[in-house]
């Protein structure tokens, strides 16, 4: 993805400047307002407790190991996308927003209610993102066929889960989770979309999205039994490998 990331750099860079600032081809902005569903795809969507378990001992479970499942679910997302037109075929992109996924817990805590009666409780998965890139687009009569790449940053809040301990559900209750700090985690962001647009006039258009991103985020738990602490040391390393696909309708301006 790389690699063509910078071939389409290249075309823009070599191409002839009458192509590009010709008359045939005015420079022209665009500004898209976009949302909808955000697909886990991958091991990220994956939810097999299993294979994901880390063990401390030959029964307590410390952890699951999000590089083999992520248990997110479907989501939703939302975006602010800015294009700048090069010629009548290459255009720059900044896409901007926000994305989220529920994780399935219900699988963890069935998996982990065989050695002792426990739940697990995890807050969803979120993101924010600024992805810059390129786009090769082709126009149709009133429609225009754009597949771009990206390349940016990523950000998304740690990944805290705990089990907690059925019998004693108290106020607070008696659980195994991460203690110490939660930074937020951050990671470049590959990238590449699909979009369809109609114009349905000068200046308004409406369209679809269809966007992939992946991203590596690495972190280290330490679990330990809340309240009480102590023990051995328990901590892992493990990186959130966040794979979606994001899809939606979107409504544009041009000027």
């Amino acid at each position: 993805m790389i690699r063509l990331f910078l071939c389409l750099v290249l075309i823009v860079t070599f191409s002839g400047p009458y192509k590009i600032f010709g008359q045939e081809s005015q420079q022209k902005f665009g500004i898209f307002l976009g949302g909808g569903l955000s697909l886990p795809i991958e091991s990220y969507g994956k939810q097999d407790a299993s294979n994901a378990a880390i063990y401390a001992n030959s029964t307590q479970v410390k952890g699951f190991a999000k590089d083999k499942s992520g248990f997110a679910k479907t989501g939703f997302n939302y975006n602010l996308e800015i294009k700048y037109k090069l010629s009548s075929s290459l255009k720059l992109l900044l896409i901007t927003g926000t994305y989220s996924n529920s994780v399935e817990t219900q699988g963890m805590s069935d998996y982990i209610t065989h050695i002792s009666p426990q739940i697990v409780e995890e807050e969803s998965y979120r993101y924010l993102y600024i992805l810059p890139g390129i786009g090769y687009y082709y126009s149709l009569n009133k429609f225009n066929l754009g597949l771009n790449l990206f390349l940016g940053y990523s950000i998304t809040r740690f990944p805290y889960y705990k089990f907690i301990f059925i019998p004693f559900y108290g106020n607070p209750p008696m659980m195994f989770a991460h203690n110490g700090p939660r930074p937020n985690l951050e990671a470049f962001t590959l990238g590449t979309s699909f979009s369809t647009t109609y114009n349905i006039s000068k200046r308004f258009s409406l369209g679809i999205d269809l966007i992939y991103q992946r991203a590596n985020f690495k972190y280290n738990v330490s679990p330990e039994l809340i309240p009480g602490g102590g023990g051995a040391n328990l901590t892992f390393s493990d990186i959130l490998k966040m794979r979606v696909v994001n899809t939606g309708l979107k409504i544009g301006y041009s000027f």
